[in-house]
């Protein structure tokens, strides 16, 4: 089931930022500087905005002299391969970001921001060896580099950021914190700097200093979620029992600092659906739509809540206002998939049906929609179609199921009624059950256990 919980307890990443606006931007800058407030809007020229049109129409050769054109008139621009590589980015055309960027290097040898993408993009996948190679090789032609003061800065910005996860990853605080101090230094208020900085502090055992370091947060970006419940969720992500009660502790302090905070009230209803306390996950939604009525985010998180509350009126209700305001939004869609096939209606379950193969056309690196897809075959009785869409979600997910998806899959076995696929659904569920994480479809997973045993 994909749910939509709030982006703040993801887990930050300071990679290739391949936001519209940062695309836009004179010149690409700092991973700080690009998670910039809405209401900064960049200042854009004509010949970027007539080189975005032309990449949109697949005029590529056009794009990059416009490009030229627009570089000519600002020093601070980045090539204009480089920038196009960003909009190959927001388009998920992967080969042809790696094109755009050896392009760079070919044209540019001397440019060093080419080699802090690829820096950048292998630490996203995991390349830390690689991503260390190619800031060292990034920082060496950023010292010879003479062209724009203000490109030089935020590339050397960019590398001790870079640098500094590299430790991370490492598990060398000391040296990481020594490259963001380098930082913060020459730009206090860099938010890149501080997230990262808070999450080493976190990782020494200084909570107290992490919320002065998310204070600064905040007061740099107002929107920014409260200091104690972003270490609230912190703590909640550790695991162990005394990490979950200090996790309680400072989401209670959130709470009471800031009660008409609607961002604190959705960390709530998260965090409550994590330690298994649906009806108290009910409330925190329930207040963050009192705050704010029309917010989406709060509207497709009440719906999850009704879905663990077995309430698929409600849940109903929640993600038909969602998708009323934007048809395109595929968390709404989906859940109102599983909400209208669990109502024992012949009408929803055929509407269900009718979401679920729209959203396996339109996101087919979903493995939710398949899976949803699946669940909804499984309704109808057609075993067979559930498994065959179950394995698509399993190889699109890379085998990491979900819990609920795993489940659908477990039932599918069962019913298929072989003594060997029920000895398949026997060791699924029974991994499903051992995990602590939260799924709607846990009693019916309790259920099926007893029935295979």
């Amino acid at each position: 089931m994909e749910r939509h919980f709030s982006q703040w307890t993801r887990t930050i990443l300071f990679g290739l930022a391949l936001g519209m606006g940062s695309m836009l931007q004179a010149a690409p800058t700092s991973p700080g500087d690009l998670s910039a407030t809405q209401e900064e809007t960049p200042q854009v020229s004509e010949d970027v905005k007539a080189a975005l049109e032309d990449f949109r129409n697949l005029k590529f050769d056009d794009a990059i002299a416009k490009l030229e054109a627009a570089r000519a008139n600002n020093p601070d621009m980045a090539p204009p391969q480089l920038i196009l590589a960003q909009w190959f980015g927001l388009a998920n055309q992967g080969q042809a970001v790696r094109q755009a960027i050896e392009q760079t290097i070919t044209k540019y040898a001397d440019d060093p921001e080419a080699y802090v993408v690829l820096a950048e993009l292998n630490l996203q996948n995991g390349g830390i060896t690689e991503a260390q190679l190619l800031y060292t090789q990034a920082a060496s032609l950023n010292g010879k580099f003479t062209g724009s003061a203000v490109r030089k800065e935020n590339i050397q910005k960019r590398i001790l950021l870079g640098l500094a996860q590299v430790f991370v990853a490492r598990g060398n605080f000391a040296d990481a914190e020594k490259y963001l101090q380098t930082v913060l230094a020459s730009d206090a208020n860099n938010v890149a700097a501080l997230n990262l900085l808070g999450l080493i502090q976190f990782r020494n055992n200084q909570p107290a200093e992490v919320l002065k370091t998310y204070e600064k947060v905040k007061a740099a970006q107002p929107n920014t979620l409260l200091p104690e419940a972003r270490l609230a969720m912190m703590y909640q992500q550790k695991g162990d029992d005394e990490s979950k009660k200090e996790a309680a502790k400072y989401m209670v302090e959130a709470i009471k600092k800031a009660p008409r905070d609607v961002d604190v009230r959705l960390v709530a209803t998260q965090w409550s659906l994590q330690i298994g306390n649906v009806k108290q996950a009910a409330s925190q939604a329930d207040a963050a739509l009192k705050l704010k009525a029309d917010s989406q985010e709060a509207q497709i998180l009440r719906g999850v809540v009704a879905l663990f509350e077995k309430n698929f009126t409600v849940a109903e209700e929640n993600f038909q206002k969602v998708l009323s305001a934007s048809p395109s939004n595929f968390a709404a869609s989906n859940n109102l998939a599983l909400a209208l096939c669990e109502q024992g209606d012949e009408t929803k379950l055929k509407k269900a049906e009718e979401y679920a193969l729209v959203n396996i056309r339109q996101f087919q690196n979903q493995p939710e929609a398949f899976s949803t897809a699946a669940w909804i075959s499984y309704k109808k009785g057609a075993y067979n179609d559930a498994l065959q869409l179950l394995q698509k979600a399993a190889q699109l997910s890379g085998g990491q199921m979900n819990p609920d998806t795993a489940y659908y899959l477990a039932a599918t076995l069962a019913k298929l009624g072989s003594d060997e696929q029920k000895n398949q659904a026997k060791e699924l569920v029974k991994k499903i059950l051992e995990s602590t994480a939260p799924f709607s479809m846990r009693p019916e997973a309790e259920a099926l256990a007893k029935e295979l045993n």
